[in-house]
């Protein structure tokens, strides 16, 4: 014969179960919380290196049109670096040439943008690629090489946030040389991204550490002999900030 439970045993059951129900219901909360709180932090950051994308490119094409600009980096939170690049012009038989090429990299949780060498490229590693086209480019027997140099009166780098802007200041030497053999040797640390770049342009295009410096160079070979004219833009950065 079955015993009836005790009403104070049932009330006792009844109370841990619902104890346990309001535990998971507060675990399950939690996490949600916390997925939803990653969520909107990757989308901020993601949103802040499409900005800083479209900033550099901006500064990009605004130093090509030549003179005076402005261009918003507008981010709720990040940080500007320089770093110190050199771009090298490879003659077959003349004298080869080396330019200082610094840049900037921003970079926002793990994302990364840096302006450099003339292009803007996105990401890190084997993930990156170039956003604007490679500065390299041949019409007919003639090269063409225009190159972003920041000069020593350009912000080192800093914080970036809402209020940030790039305004640059530009002045333009021009190089020219002879026809010649020429490839153009590019030092980055996103080197596949270049690589592929300029292979999809239709040059041969390898890597090597050109000074032993640990910093990989992408060289790029213009087919056959032609003229190389190299457009350096003497670039001024300041940085304000909101």
């Amino acid at each position: 014969m079955t015993r009836p439970v005790p009403s104070a045993v049932r009330a006792q059951s009844n109370v841990v179960g619902a104890a346990l129900l309001l535990g998971i219901g507060v675990v399950a909360i939690g996490l949600l919380t916390a997925s939803v709180g990653t969520l909107v932090d990757a989308q901020v950051t993601t949103a802040d290196a499409d900005a800083a994308t479209n900033g550099f490119a901006s500064l990009r094409d605004g130093v090509f049109a030549g003179g005076n600009s402005t261009h918003p980096v507008r981010v709720s939170d990040g940080q500007l670096s320089r770093v110190n690049r050199t771009v090298r012009v490879v003659a077959e038989q003349g004298a080869n040439r080396t330019y200082d090429a610094d840049g900037y990299v921003a970079t926002f949780g793990d994302h990364r943008i840096a302006f450099v060498g003339g292009a803007v490229v996105r990401g890190t590693g084997n993930n990156s690629r170039l956003v604007t086209p490679v500065p390299f480019s041949i019409a007919g027997d003639a090269a063409f090489l225009p190159l972003p140099t920041l000069t020593a009166s350009s912000t080192d780098g800093g914080g970036l946030d809402g209020g940030s802007v790039l305004r640059a200041r530009t002045t333009r030497r021009i190089d020219d040389f002879p026809s010649d053999e020429y490839a153009i040797a590019v030092e980055t640390t996103t080197p596949r991204a270049w690589e592929r770049a300029f292979q999809r342009r239709g040059f041969n295009a390898t890597q090597t550490d050109l000074d032993g410096d640990g910093i990989p160079s992408v060289v790029a070979t213009a087919p056959d002999e032609r003229t190389l004219t190299v457009a350096t833009y003497d670039l001024t950065v300041v940085v304000d900030r909101g």
